[in-house]
């Protein structure tokens, strides 16, 4: 391996720095079972489903490292997958934390300087605590020695973006992107940036770069049809999209599962609906960054759209029963809070609802991330709307930051969750000011 990027560094008569030309000469490992582990769980941090492939992923790792205690860069990718785990909400534990630290510890015993380990533990600081500031200090001094490093860049333009640096953001991401123009963790986020600030043009050339590397991959593929969603509210695009995942792989359903329901319920289509449903796993849907939605959430979330009312109630209340032990124990984590808030408005527990969306707004309020922040906004002003507070549900409307993705033209337009307000004219008159320029 070493031979082979000295050769490419050679033939593209690249600069490399001294700290690079010795990362070069020094092979991750000397022994050969511990690497081949290595490589088997690189894939799994991104593969679907995630939650599976990643605990497969720490397990290969922990195999490598038992074999090579000095394996640092097993030890950085530990780091990763237990953060993952962490930040996507499967396990949004101080233990899963710890987890990524203590991996993170090892590492930096091995070799307390490296880049590679600088990188890791801004990832740490941002993922694990939100703390930026310590997050751009660590990656100042990955810089140093990895300078050309596109994940620098990349997670620098995920805390601009959190920071409403959107210049700066832009600017990192697309940067990271240049320095590696095939890694889709790189492609797809900044694609979303450009959706975030309602940029769908660039957003869906990003996504068509996506698929120019990976030409089946189901998020770039689903993401490039949802711009004429978030921009035209026009379903068409998307609708076609997942007909053809399904013809291509009728097994696929659980992989788009979230999709394939959003899509069903804003055509109020009620037999789509269903299926998508039957598609849900079991343990639910995690989004980015968001709670692990149970599938008793969308069982209920379909019924009520349906005017099914008494299954609503007894889906949403098992939904609950989940939602509220995940904030017993875990009582600062805004996302399970927001979907606590959500599922008592639906079931009609006024005041409980009101002070669990307030709740997740304190916990995560925009002074400390204006991309995922405003998420709890948006799910409180969707609270009021369906605890019969209008008036409050459209101030929290106009709080909303702009451009910003939590809220766009489409989602206005069909989306359920508004249902409440239709009618009204000042949320009519909120819905056009979204609306395309022709």
């Amino acid at each position: 391996q070493s031979r082979i990027a000295r050769t490419i560094a050679e033939q593209l008569q690249a600069r490399i720095s001294a700290g690079e030309q010795a990362a070069i000469a020094r092979p991750p490992t000397t022994d050969l079972v511990a690497n081949e582990l290595y490589q088997r769980a690189l894939p799994l941090e991104y593969a679907l489903p995630a939650h599976e492939n990643l605990l497969e992923g720490i397990r290969l790792l922990d195999r490598a490292v038992a074999r090579d205690p000095n394996f640092i860069l097993a030890y950085c990718a530990l780091t990763r997958m237990h953060l993952t785990l962490y930040g996507y909400g499967y396990d949004h534990t101080p233990e899963r934390r710890e987890l990524a630290n203590r991996a993170l510890q090892k590492a930096e015993r091995i070799e307390p300087n490296a880049g590679e380990v600088h990188l890791e533990r801004g990832g740490y600081w941002f993922i694990g605590f939100r703390d930026y500031d310590r997050g751009r200090a660590e990656l100042e001094l990955a810089r140093r020695t990895l300078p050309n490093n596109p994940k620098i860049y990349f997670l620098t333009g995920l805390m601009d973006h959190r920071q409403a640096r959107w210049t700066e953001a832009t600017r990192n991401l697309e940067r990271a992107v240049e320095l590696d123009p095939r890694d889709m963790e790189n492609l797809l986020s900044t694609a979303y940036h450009y959706e975030g600030l309602h940029r769908y043009a660039e957003a869906a050339r990003m996504f068509e770069r996506a698929l120019a590397v990976s030409p089946h991959n189901y998020i770039a593929r689903l993401g490039r049809a949802w711009q004429s969603v978030h921009e035209r509210a026009d379903t068409r695009p998307l609708r076609t999209e997942l007909n053809a995942i399904l013809a291509e792989d009728p097994t696929a359903g659980p992989k788009i599962a979230d999709t394939l329901f959003l899509c069903a319920v804003i055509e109020r289509d009620r037999a789509a609906t269903e299926r998508a449903v039957a598609a849900i796993p079991a343990e639910g849907i995690p989004l980015a960054y968001e709670f692990v939605r149970p599938q008793a959430w969308y069982v209920g979330y379909a019924a009520q759209t349906f005017g099914e009312l008494e299954a609503a109630r007894i889906a949403f209340t098992s939904a609950r029963a989940k939602v509220e032990k995940t904030v017993r124990e875990q009582p600062d984590y805004a996302e399970a809070w927001s979907l606590l808030g959500r599922i008592d408005a639906r079931l009609g527990r006024k005041e409980e609802a009101i002070r669990e969306g307030r709740r997740a707004c304190e916990l995560l309020p925009l002074s400390k991330d204006t991309w995922d922040g405003p998420w709890h906004i948006r799910t409180l002003a969707e609270i009021y709307a369906w605890v019969g507070e209008k008036d409050l549900a459209l101030e929290q409307l106009s709080k909303l930051p702009q451009p910003h993705g939590q809220i766009v033209y489409g989602e206005l337009k069909l989306d359920p969750d508004w249902d409440p307000l239709r009618g009204d004219p000042r949320f009519e008159r909120f819905v056009e000011s979204f609306a395309p320029k022709l």
